[in-house]
């Protein structure tokens, strides 16, 4: 998409001088836009205005160094670009519910494991010859009530489903064909793909499944039931193959959770597979979107959150150290 294109040009150029002076008409002029015409475009395409854009990055940096440092919060919050510590604290508390001394405290152990998923999506990405993946892919906060889903399970690993599609050659050979065995589908045209993966590992137990009525399983078969609440849903312009899905794993962990200040409550995903009649009933639209389970929005906050920049290999690793 055009607008991608131009606007991660700006993004790139807030990475590298994040901590910096920005100036907003040096900003703009990466895009190739007006500033004015920038102004519009940029939220459009990130859901951000380009101060809030810079200011959650610098936010999501001090959030990092808070967790993995034992720096003073003064330094922190001058050296992210903030006049004050009070300043600094109100910014923060807004973003991620709680002030930068409690969230030092009782936040360590999640964005440790934002690390972690962004370091082995990294790894993966690293062993192929693809140098970029340029994918536009909406982000949004939706509710769902009770989820019950019926299907069968396999345990692999995410290496072996890059190396040899363990999991495609599952669907196709054991899944697909039992498919007509379940009954009382929600939606006939989307099966799901639930997934645990261990902390720090390549271990994945897979679920393929769908969506039913109530969690009566065939024989042979599985059921889990998901409790209502909020994810963070991540649709992407196109299907991906695997390693461009571990590039979305990397924009998930690396950018998104913690620029956006939500917080993480079960450790699954939900990979929601889509085919369905286009509007003029000539094509067929294949859609996959990513379903991560999160607490409940504060008060405050509006229920939508923000359509992305492309999916890159452009955006820094988000690294954590001991």
């Amino acid at each position: 998409m055009k607008y991608d294109e131009s606007i991660q040009r700006s993004v790139d150029y807030i990475d590298q001088h994040l901590m910096e002076k920005l100036d907003l008409e040096q900003i703009a002029s990466q895009s190739g836009y007006s500033l004015s015409h920038f102004y519009k475009v940029f939220p459009a395409v990130t859901g951000f205005s380009i101060k809030e854009f810079v200011r959650n990055k610098r936010l999501a940096e001090s959030a990092k160094r808070l967790v993995n440092t034992h720096d003073r919060i003064l330094d922190i919050s001058l050296e992210c670009g903030f006049e004050s510590q009070e300043v600094f604290t109100r910014a923060f508390s807004s973003l991620y519910g709680a002030t930068p001394a409690k969230f030092r405290s009782s936040r360590k152990g999640q964005f440790e494991k934002y690390a972690s998923m962004d370091h082995f999506a990294r790894l993966m990405i690293e062993r192929s010859q693809i140098p970029n993946f340029d994918i536009p892919v909406r982000a949004e906060v939706i509710q769902r009530g009770w989820m019950h889903l019926v299907g069968m399970e396999m345990t692999t690993t995410i290496s072996a489903n890059i190396d040899h599609l363990t999991i495609p050659r599952f669907w196709e050979n054991t899944f697909i064909p039992r498919l007509g065995e379940i009954s009382g589908w929600v939606t006939r045209h989307t099966v799901i793909a639930y997934e645990v993966q261990t902390p720090g590992s390549d271990d994945l137990l897979h679920l393929a499944c769908v969506e039913t009525v109530t969690p009566a399983p065939p024989p042979g078969m599985t059921a889990r039931s998901l409790e209502p609440g909020y994810y963070a849903a991540f649709t992407p312009a196109r299907m991906l193959d695997p390693l461009e899905y571990s590039a979305l794993v990397r924009f998930i962990y690396g950018e998104w959770f913690p620029m956006s200040g939500r917080e993480i409550r079960a450790d699954y995903s939900l990979d929601l597979y889509s085919d369905y009649p286009s509007r003029d009933g000539q094509t067929r639209v294949n859609q996959l979107t990513v379903l991560i389970p999160i607490l409940p929005p504060r008060k405050a906050e509006s229920l939508k959150f923000m359509s992305p920049y492309s999916l890159s290999q452009k955006h820094k690793p988000f690294s954590y150290k001991k």
